[in-house]
């Protein structure tokens, strides 16, 4: 029988050069890495003084420019006020509740198809897909339940014939509360 030697306590173990070499590597990449960030930082902060004072000196030279269509400066910033305006609008709707109260007056005879908010209306257009004409009243109804909107109306809806089970496609506006 052969025996078995079994060596809990292990000498002392040669050193890692592999490790070692790696982790120097990694450092020394580290390090030039940081060198380079610095100097296009430095870079960066220059050409942003010098595009900011040829802007400067451009404007005392000329006057307000002008665009090809003739508008100034000021008729762009208000257009651009404006525009900034309608986004701002669009991100302040009442996203969460009106996306929690359509999702729970939804059911399986109902499939929405489309939501289009209108910011400046306060309404939301909503189209789907229903089983039957009853299934579109009932979703109404239920929408019209929820305390986000004032008024639910049917705008439209159409029988799909060429389906044989003949669905009913529909738009419907809801217009949300203003709170104060």
């Amino acid at each position: 029988m052969v025996q078995l030697r079994l060596d809990y306590q292990r000498g002392i173990q040669p050193f890692p050069w592999a490790g070692a070499v790696l982790l120097v590597s990694a450092l020394t990449v580290l390090t030039l890495v940081g060198v380079y960030y610095r100097e296009l930082a430095a870079k960066t902060v220059s050409w942003e003084a010098k595009v900011r004072k040829t802007a400067t000196q451009d404007q005392r030279l000329t006057g307000p420019q002008t665009s090809q269509r003739g508008t100034t400066n000021t008729a762009l910033t208000a257009l651009e006020i404006k525009h900034a305006n309608e986004v701002l609008q669009q991100l302040t709707l009442p996203w969460g509740k009106l996306f929690q109260a359509i999702e729970s007056s939804s059911d399986k005879q109902v499939a929405l198809l489309a939501m289009d908010p209108d910011a400046e209306k306060h309404v939301v257009k909503i189209s789907g897909e229903a089983k039957n004409i009853a299934a579109v009243l009932d979703y109404i109804k239920r929408l019209a339940a929820q305390e986000v909107f004032s008024s639910v109306y049917l705008q439209s809806h159409q029988i799909q014939q060429l389906d044989p089970e003949k669905p009913v496609r529909f738009v419907l506006l809801a217009a949300w509360k203003v709170s104060p």
